[in-house]
């Protein structure tokens, strides 16, 4: 009687693990979601042209970053012994005056709305005969006010090449000696 009751336990434990592991139906496939999309229409940002770039005065922090540069600039000029005997009579209303007339001239030339009423570089500069040392101390001391006030390098570069141009005019290469 034992060992049919163990045959019979057996089949069962059997029957119950065949049903268990192999009777399972396969899952359901769920039919395919298809997206619907409808036409909105024309998308009207795709004919839009991207934004124009900004100038160099927006990305220099316009006029009244330039100001404070500008007062910087004049005060490394003023402490730079190569190029203070330039400035030695520009004082009070004077200095104000100039500072005012040369922010107005950087940001005109950086594409700022500016009115610069003053002469041009090479008209203010003649006869004044600036050396190439009193030209690249002026360069050191406005690269200096830049860096003091966090003008990106980009902008210090574009600033310094639109500036370069007008080298000749206010700085121009002595005569080559025969």
């Amino acid at each position: 009687m034992r060992h049919r009751l163990f045959i019979l336990f057996s089949l069962l434990a059997l029957t119950l693990t065949v049903w268990a592991c192999g009777a399972k139906k396969p899952p359901v496939k769920e039919p395919a979601i298809a997206e619907t999309v409808t036409d909105a229409g024309a998308d009207e940002d795709a004919d839009a042209e991207p934004p124009a770039p900004k100038s160099l005065y927006e990305r220099m922090g316009k006029r009244e970053a330039i100001a404070k540069v500008v007062d910087t600039f004049m005060k490394n000029m003023m402490a730079n012994k190569t190029v203070a005997k330039r400035f030695a009579k520009l004082k009070g209303p004077k200095l104000d005056a100039f500072k005012e007339s040369f922010t107005d001239f950087v940001c005109k030339e950086t594409g700022g709305d500016c009115e610069y009423k003053g002469k041009d570089m090479k008209e203010a500069h003649k006869g004044m005969k600036i050396t190439e040392a009193e030209w690249n101390a002026t360069v050191e001391a406005l690269g200096a006010a830049l860096e003091e006030h966090g003008v990106g390098k980009e902008e210090q570069a574009d600033l310094v090449a639109a500036l370069g141009k007008m080298r000749e005019d206010i700085a121009p290469a002595p005569p080559a000696k025969k």
